[in-house]
């Protein structure tokens, strides 16, 4: 993982959220296929209302107001996660890097075999 995919919301969905992700968007892709082959005129509000027709009626709840984190909050907080994760993964393979050393050294030293712990 690097710093830069924390800031993208997809990073943190589970295996069956990404196959609903992916199944919303072929509905989605599917109709503006439907709607180019009939020729049919989409503006934005158009394709604005259909998503939210997708989306209703598979359940989905819309999201009708802008939240209460702004997007630099988002990146501020993420990039803080993001980098306690880093601390303890190298902290987690420092302590695998001893323990290794360690193993190696014993052996490789028969004379440390004897000694006690």
């Amino acid at each position: 993982m690097r710093k830069s995919d924390v800031s993208v919301a997809k990073n943190y969905l589970n295996e069956a959220e990404i196959k609903l992700l992916g199944l919303l968007v072929e509905q989605y892709l599917a109709f503006a296929e439907t709607m180019a082959q009939q020729r049919i005129p989409m503006y934005m509000r158009d394709w604005i209302q259909r998503l939210d027709a997708i989306l209703q009626i598979n359940g989905r709840e819309l999201l009708t107001h802008a939240g209460q984190i702004s997007h630099q909050m988002a990146l501020e907080k993420s990039a803080l996660e993001y980098d306690k994760f880093r601390e303890t993964q190298k902290q987690l393979q420092h302590e695998e890097s001893l323990k290794e050393l360690e193993q190696d050294i014993d052996r490789l030293s028969p004379s440390r075999k004897n000694e006690p712990d």
